[in-house]
């Protein structure tokens, strides 16, 4: 639905405040590291914004959402494609306007690796369904909007998070692999990080 697929223009990074530090942050960013948050407006707008954190300019990041009818069901996909977000900017897709609902899905970054888009990491939304403090798969995740996957995740060095919280699952990407709309089964993300509201622009 082409009034769907809309983007925002590319804003200086220094207006955007961290939303959350990866869990690779203390070695570096990679070249196609993003940070991602949510936009959420006063009339129900919901919006998604990627950041690219790493050295390299990203040729695109295709952000997927879902649409949802007023009980939360799954009523439809989003596809939203970011292009040249360049290193320490950021670009906005818009998945609902006025009066409507979705959440994010899943945001896969490309670059171009001898003129060619490759695809570099694989990010799916999901909230903690359960924590089991102690075990040694600490958190069962499960997706963000729809039913449908579960997987287990943790460890004595995992970050802290809380039953019913938003995060992002990271995979890199695999060669030859088409890009699925859920983590594949038995494969153990490279990390778990919050998905965390946008924060307000300094002096608003």
């Amino acid at each position: 639905m082409p009034s769907r697929l809309i983007r925002a223009a590319s804003l200086p990074a220094a207006i955007l405040i961290t939303a959350f530090a990866p869990a690779h942050a203390s070695t570096g960013a990679t070249p196609y590291g993003v940070e991602v948050c949510t936009l959420t407006g006063t009339s129900g707008q919901y919006s998604v914004r990627v950041r690219n954190t790493g050295s390299a300019p990203l040729a695109r990041a295709d952000v997927t959402g879902v649409k949802l009818d007023a009980g939360g069901q799954a009523q439809g996909n989003i596809s939203v494609s970011l292009t040249d977000i360049p290193p320490g900017r950021y670009e906005t897709a818009i998945l609902a306007r006025h009066g409507e609902s979705a959440a994010l899905v899943s945001i896969a970054t490309y670059q171009s690796v001898n003129g060619v888009e490759t695809r570099q990491q694989e990010l799916f939304a999901g909230k903690v369904a359960h924590v089991s403090p102690g075990s040694a798969l600490q958190y069962t995740l499960a997706p963000l909007a729809v039913r449908g996957w579960t997987v287990a995740y943790g460890g004595p060095n995992s970050p802290r998070l809380d039953a019913g919280s938003a995060v992002l699952l990271a995979y890199p990407a695999r060669s030859g692999k088409k890009l699925d709309t859920r983590p594949e089964a038995g494969r153990t993300p490279t990390e778990v990080v919050p998905l965390a509201p946008c924060p307000a622009p300094r002096g608003k």
